[in-house]
């Protein structure tokens, strides 16, 4: 017979960073970023918390190793000689990692965090905007030009929000006797989410951004 003075406790889990940052990057995707909390994170991994701050500092220290996980998992094109393929194929990675763990663009734009798996992006980013002919300081300013845009896309087109907002929703519903033209644009947008225009305007942007001896088709 057990000693009743004997608390049988069950045995704590093993954990290190990388099963941390799994489970954290599972709460994001799965119930948002707001649910990612130390101890919400130990419940999950049948641990305490102190027992993850041996790993992980703490949350913004999380959040950046979330973020370097999310750079390494973006499926990388083979590099292009063209620079605007290259271009191009950067941001489109880019761009759809960040479609699939959209959670990550807030603290991106927001919290200007970034982790140091985005280097070589950057790099590659760099690189073609100066063989496309752009001095280092118009490559800088170029660089800045479609971040945002590509960022900008992404909070518009792909942050958790209702499929018709009221902003949508106020400008499809505007008198069209008062206003003819918007009346016009809009009568042949359904409702609903707004249609997949990050390919065509990136596009324009580069028409704009690149000299006309690097206007290449982007295949």
């Amino acid at each position: 017979m057990k000693d009743p003075a004997i608390v049988t406790r069950s045995p704590r889990r093993r954990v290190d960073q990388h099963k941390i940052v799994a489970r954290a990057m599972r709460l994001a995707r799965d119930d948002g970023l707001q649910a990612v909390t130390m101890r919400r994170l130990a419940d999950e991994l049948g641990t305490a918390p102190m027992t993850l701050y041996r790993h992980i500092p703490d949350r913004q220290a999380l959040l950046l190793a979330m973020l370097d996980e999310v750079a390494r998992g973006v499926a990388w094109p083979p590099p292009a000689s063209d620079p605007r393929a290259e271009i191009t194929a950067v941001l489109t990675a880019i761009h759809d990692a960040l479609c699939r763990d959209s959670w990550a663009i807030g603290l991106i734009v927001t919290d200007k965090l970034a982790g140091p798996s985005i280097v070589p992006a950057l790099e590659r980013m760099f690189a073609a905007l100066r063989r496309a002919g752009l001095t280092p300081r118009d490559s800088r300013v170029a660089f800045a030009l479609l971040w945002h845009y590509t960022v900008g896309e992404l909070l518009d087109s792909h942050m958790d929000a209702p499929d018709d907002p009221i902003g949508r929703r106020m400008v499809r519903e505007s008198d069209p006797d008062a206003f003819p033209t918007l009346a016009a644009v809009v009568a042949g947008v359904p409702a609903g989410p707004p249609g997949d225009w990050f390919p065509e305007n990136l596009q324009r942007v580069l028409d704009g951004l690149l000299p006309p001896t690097a206007r290449h088709d982007a295949g």
